[in-house]
């Protein structure tokens, strides 16, 4: 049993770890190796579960329930959706009711690309328990201010990508505040961004659907002027915006009649657009390096990199999650044997013929450069009434 106040804190290992008569698989890729916590929880509120500090990719999940066989989980980590879990670790925050008892089950993570040799799923690994607090910028006054990077070569494409972790756990929507894309979400948060061109912005936020955006213009929350943003296939939620504005941006989430409350997690958002291409005649100032030599044009290839795939047995759904190594890059993703295409994260894929499938996705960087050597998965389809199996 774990007591104590929080946050708690326990290093163990789950080597030569096994399962136990009708225990049910954390998740589609759990090696099998797992170990059990019980914690009584000595509050009602928001609270982070993960393993972030292992020496090995892990799976984890949060219960309620008496027995192995009848167990209901309230959290897990398909996703990392904690704020500050490395790739490859779990983390799960969710609303903890005092006096209730959780059973948390750690396991490792048996996912792996050839020609790769499958994990171990064990090790040592940290399990933590810690209060959420609301985040810093619930209230308009203390919106983040989005740092984004613009990319300055003459002659060529030029993007700028503002990216920024964020959660809205235990927010609150404040006095006089608008209800954003006309739902009344009821648990917002707030950024600022000012805009370095002319044209159009996108906004998203990944990796689900329950956001909601708002776009404004102004100075306190109850004297806002909407820029409402529109879907656009080819670029998303987009708004129109003007060089040097100031606009605020609230992510909610959407009202939920069931819970009377507003959904609520952890994502990235981030705002983009493509600016004009300066001329090549264009004067630009040549920036100098330590010895005084100007810096060669960017000819070195990103680095693309996949995060998760999750497998969901009925029906059998595959979510493909990816990044770059550099902040503005576009991808290119081939599904088998096919073409190239342009594609972004992330990639649901449902319905796919039974067999092995393969992707692979390349990511392309703001100076056009391509990664040579595209990142690639594989995944497998069972056939109808077939227990899923790993690639």
């Amino acid at each position: 049993m774990l007591a104590g106040s929080l946050p708690i804190e326990r290093s163990r290992s789950n080597v030569e770890a096994t399962l136990e008569v009708n225990e049910n698989s954390i998740d589609p890729f759990a090696a099998g190796h797992s170990v059990w916590f019980a914690w009584e929880a000595t509050l009602t509120g928001w609270v982070t579960v993960g393993t972030c500090e292992s020496d090995f990719a892990t799976v984890l999940g949060v219960y309620v329930g008496t027995a192995l066989g009848d167990l209901t989980k309230v959290a897990d980590g398909s996703d990392s959706e904690g704020p500050h879990c490395p790739n490859g670790q779990r983390e799960y925050t969710f609303k903890a009711t005092s006096g209730a008892d959780y059973a948390i089950a750690v396991d490792g993570d048996s996912f792996f690309l050839p020609p790769a040799s499958p994990p171990s799923g064990e090790g040592s690994f940290a399990l933590r328990i810690e209060s959420r607090p609301p985040p810093s910028n619930d209230d308009f006054q203390e919106a983040v201010t989005l740092e984004g990077k613009t990319t300055e070569e003459p002659g060529g494409d030029r993007f700028h990508f503002a990216p920024a972790f964020g959660f809205n756990w235990g927010a609150t929507k404040e006095t006089g505040e608008p209800s954003h894309a006309g739902d009344p979400g009821g648990a917002s948060v707030w950024y600022s961004w000012t805009a370095p061109g002319s044209g159009v912005a996108r906004i998203g936020a990944c990796c689900s659907a329950w956001q909601l955006f708002g776009v404004y213009t102004g100075s306190s929350v109850d004297g806002l002027t909407q820029h409402e943003p529109t879907f656009d296939p080819p670029l998303g939620n987009s708004f129109s915006v003007k060089v040097g504005t100031t606009y605020r941006i609230a992510i909610d989430g959407k009202f939920d009649a069931g819970a009377v409350a507003a959904e609520m997690g952890g994502f990235t958002l981030n705002v983009s657009m493509q600016l004009p291409s300066l001329p090549k005649s264009a004067a630009v100032t040549p920036s100098f390096n330590s010895a005084g030599s100007v810096p060669p044009k960017d000819t070195e290839p990103p680095e693309t990199f996949i995060h998760r795939k999750v497998l969901k047995s009925k029906p059998p759904t595959i979510v493909i999650r990816f990044s770059s190594s550099e902040l503005g890059s576009t991808f290119r993703c081939r599904h088998n044997k096919g073409a190239f295409i342009p594609c972004r994260a992330p990639i649901t894929n449902r319905g796919r013929r039974p067999g092995r499938h393969r992707f692979e996705i390349a990511a392309v960087d703001a100076a056009g450069n391509v990664d040579l050597s595209p990142a690639i998965t594989r995944f497998y389809v069972p056939q109808p009434n077939r227990r899923p199996k790993p690639s």
